[in-house]
């Protein structure tokens, strides 16, 4: 763990939302390895929890994070097994969110430097307060970005603009990154909590079957390996499943559908 023993990452579920909050306070909420580990175990448990429809990743002290915690950036991005090859843990922890089969928000406020806007963009939905401050800055200490956020962040806003943005480090307004689709959805800072609470219950109430289902296209259609066996395969399943049987049953009763026990 980094020098700030407080160091961790806590996990609340209330209703069928886990929050998955970060808490590093004197860093700003800076990931050590210890916190990457225990983000890979935490989302490892939640995804297979049936009780859980959606993941919301969060800083604790109203900011995001601040990156890697540069003085366990070696234990983080560089560290070694017993057979001397070389692990990173923030590229295992943003495989581990992409692949996760329950939909995730990354709620940003305050600060977002470093590897955090990577950890947000690795979630579904990146949900913004306008006072976010952000800056991807690996050029300014010697770091190349780790590939899958170089990857993401050229997709998302051209190779021009992550040129600039990873080449100079500079800081860009909440304005410019919405514009630049670097976050979702951008909202005042008052009214986070109340959008945050209008989208879970909004992913609460759909099929987590189409939610999951749905993910896994679009992840294998960015990454080109959606092929034509797995849309046979997934047509095949899709037309009988059960979540479709309950939605339209609900829709000819004039009835909200229950998919509660259909989420396993």
């Amino acid at each position: 763990m980094g020098k700030d023993n407080d160091a961790r990452v806590s996990v609340g579920i209330a209703g069928s939302t886990a929050v998955v909050r970060l808490e590093n306070p004197g860093q700003f909420n800076a990931l050590t390895k210890d916190m990457c580990l225990q983000l890979v175990g935490a989302f490892a448990g939640l995804a297979t929890n049936d009780d859980v429809a959606s993941i919301v990743v969060r800083g604790a002290g109203g900011n995001f994070c601040a990156g890697i915690a540069i003085d366990e950036m070696d234990q983080v991005l560089f560290d070694r097994d017993e057979d001397g090859e070389l692990i990173n843990h923030f590229d295992l922890l943003d495989k581990i969110i992409v692949r996760c089969p329950k939909p995730t928000i990354a709620v940003v406020e305050g600060h977002c430097f470093g590897g955090a806007w990577q950890l947000a963009s690795a979630c579904d939905i990146q949900l913004a307060s306008d006072n976010v401050r952000i800056a991807i800055t690996p050029a300014r200490i010697g770091l190349v970005f780790p590939r899958p956020g170089i990857e993401r962040l050229a997709r998302t806003v051209g190779e021009h603009r992550a040129k600039y943005l990873l080449l100079s480090g500079a800081e860009v307004s909440i304005a410019e990154a919405e514009r630049w689709g670097m976050f979702t959805k951008v909202v005042s800072h008052g009214q986070l909590e109340e959008q945050l609470d209008a989208l879970l219950g909004q992913l609460a109430a759909n099929s987590p079957y189409s939610i999951s289902r749905t993910k896994e296209a679009i992840n294998l259609v960015s990454a080109g390996e959606a092929a034509d066996s797995w849309w046979e395969t997934l047509w095949e399943e899709n037309g009988a499943n059960a979540d479709l049987a309950e939605g339209r049953s609900a829709f000819l009763a004039r009835r909200t559908p229950d998919y509660s026990g259909l989420r396993k």
